[in-house]
């Protein structure tokens, strides 16, 4: 019965379209890195079949008998390629990665040899003509306990079969000239033969105490995590700092991502200083710039596992120091839907990302400055606030509008005095920012300010922005203001249903009884947007 090839045809044909665009572009263009994304979403499914073995034709790739997307033109190239430079089966094990088949590809092409280190989980077997003759190649000189062996001459054609006619005798002239004999090649002995035949053989010693080195870390990593005594703490970090080497050669984001979030984890629990040197050194050899970047670029990408998503946040925040640079460039170039973990990662780095995040507040650059004032508040350092005050002067008004973000995050009564002036910016995005941070201060004595504010206030985003800050300090005066703003008005000065309904969503911060009467009323609205807003704050 024909195998189940759907799986596997999906993976080689986003592995197809790889090795087309890496012979077109760099490997850091935009559309390699894309075409090595979807091989990683198709790898899973070449895992779930175990240990496969495609043997290497002239025209493309055979499993169970069967040709492989016999019609992909990529697939051929490369199966030809591969088979040009005497490789007759290509293995894969589970784990594959698709840095491991970019290795593949510079097998095909030359750039590597066929047993480099960077193929990982792929094994290649070469056939056995090309296994005798590079060995040839590599060996010009027999061993001196080897015999030689020599090949011997082609056979003489059989002489032709008897005709019922004898052919007229000629007539000799001259003696025929004499035709050496061959003498026979000397016999070889049989157990001379043997070895040489097992020297030329490709032979791999099968070895059951050596397991492969990510079974190896997430192994060391589940020691991490139930060592609780200082030595069995000590010995699980040796053994992961032992393999960290092996680690970064596997270049696969999520064991790395793993086994630093252990390390991090284990940190706060240790007072040994002989684990804590330990938990440095090893954190050191971890603190690879490729792999960081690696971690760095795995935050901006869509539809990460949760798990895996959880650890290369911890990872990142982990490694602030080294990482936070890259994460402000790839905060700014991320669109803003794929933000979030980015922030999470500044949250999980806390105190340890304030020093590097101060360092790029000087940055010529206003959107790296305007990305680090927000990634301080995000902190929750207390030196946070101090840091970004001086920013509210400054001449761009994104940094003024990320450090009143900034503010809003760190919170605190001591931000609200000093965002007030920015209530009055030129800049309508500023304005609303202020307002927000005044609202995070907490301090009901600032609603008046906020009051005054609202009656000059022409922008219906900001006076939006500014009632729902109203609601949230909940003063004396509030319930008057809200309870003004959430009608609907005349027919000259009717308000906007985005004003009203930032008015009933500021109402469900007060918990007076007429306040919740309010909120029943305008439940049954005739504008969408304000009984949405009600029935949102009835809840």
């Amino acid at each position: 019965m024909a195998a189940e090839t759907a799986g596997v045809e999906r993976a080689l044909g986003a592995i197809g379209t790889t090795f087309r665009l890496t012979r077109l572009y760099p490997p850091s263009h935009p559309a390699v890195m894309e075409a090595l994304r979807q091989v990683g979403e198709a790898l899973p499914s070449l895992a779930a079949l175990g240990t496969l073995e495609w043997k290497v034709g002239v025209t493309g790739l055979h499993w169970h008998g069967q040709q492989l997307l016999p019609r992909n033109a990529q697939i051929a190239q490369l199966a030809g390629l591969l088979y040009a430079r005497g490789v007759r089966a290509v293995t894969l094990n589970p784990g594959v990665t698709p840095d491991h088949v970019l290795a593949l590809f510079h097998v095909a092409t030359g750039a590597l040899p066929h047993d480099d280190t960077t193929l990982g989980r792929i094994t290649l077997v070469l056939g056995r003509r090309s296994t005798a003759r590079l060995e040839r190649l590599r060996t010009p000189t027999p061993a001196q306990s080897v015999p030689v062996v020599t090949e011997p001459p082609p056979e003489a054609p059989p002489p032709p079969p008897p005709s019922a006619v004898a052919p007229p005798p000629v007539p000799l002239t001259a003696p025929p000239p004499s035709i050496p004999v061959p003498h026979p090649p000397a016999a070889v002995p049989a157990h001379s033969a043997e070895s040489l035949l097992a020297s030329r053989r490709a032979s791999a010693a099968f070895r059951p105490d050596v397991l492969p080195v990510d079974v190896e870390v997430k192994r060391a990593v589940a020691g991490l995590r139930t060592a609780t005594t200082p030595e069995e703490q000590r010995t699980a970090v040796e053994k992961l700092g032992a393999l960290a080497p092996q680690l970064l050669g596997l270049h696969d984001v999520a064991i790395a991502a793993d086994a630093i979030a252990a390390l991090d984890r284990l940190l706060p629990t240790v007072q040994d200083p002989g684990v804590l040197s330990a938990i440095d050194q090893t954190a050191v050899a971890l603190s690879d710039h490729s792999l960081v970047e690696r971690l760095v670029h795995r935050l901006g990408e869509a539809r990460v596992p949760p798990a895996e998503l959880e650890s290369v946040v911890t990872a990142v925040g982990a490694l602030a120091s080294v990482s936070m640079g890259l994460v402000l460039r790839a905060f700014v170039a991320a669109p803003a839907e794929l933000r979030a973990p980015y922030r999470a990662t500044v949250r999980a780095a806390a105190d340890r990302a304030l020093e590097p995040l101060q360092g790029k507040l000087a940055d010529g650059d206003p959107a790296i400055v305007a990305a680090a004032a927000e990634f301080l508040g995000v902190t929750g350092s207390p030196q946070a606030v101090s840091l970004l005050l001086p920013l509210l002067r400054h001449n761009s008004e994104y940094v003024r509008e990320a450090a009143l973000i900034g503010l809003a995050e760190a919170g605190g009564r001591e931000i609200s005095r000093p965002a007030m002036p920015a209530l009055k910016d030129e800049s309508v995005a500023v304005r609303a920012a202020a307002a927000r941070a005044v609202a995070a201060g907490g301090d009901p004595a600032s609603s008046t300010v906020l009051i005054r504010r609202m009656e000059q206030e022409q922008d219906e985003g900001v006076q939006a922005e500014l009632l729902r800050a109203i609601g949230r300090l909940a003063s004396q005066e509030s319930l008057e203001v809200l309870a003004k703003y959430a009608e609907p008005g005349g027919m000259i000065h009717r308000r906007s249903p985005m004003v009203r309904a930032a008015a009933v969503d500021g109402l469900r911060h007060l918990t007076r009884p007429e306040a919740r009467g309010l909120l029943e009323l305008y439940s049954k609205d005739k504008e969408p947007a304000v009984r949405k807003a009600a029935e949102a704050a009835l809840k």
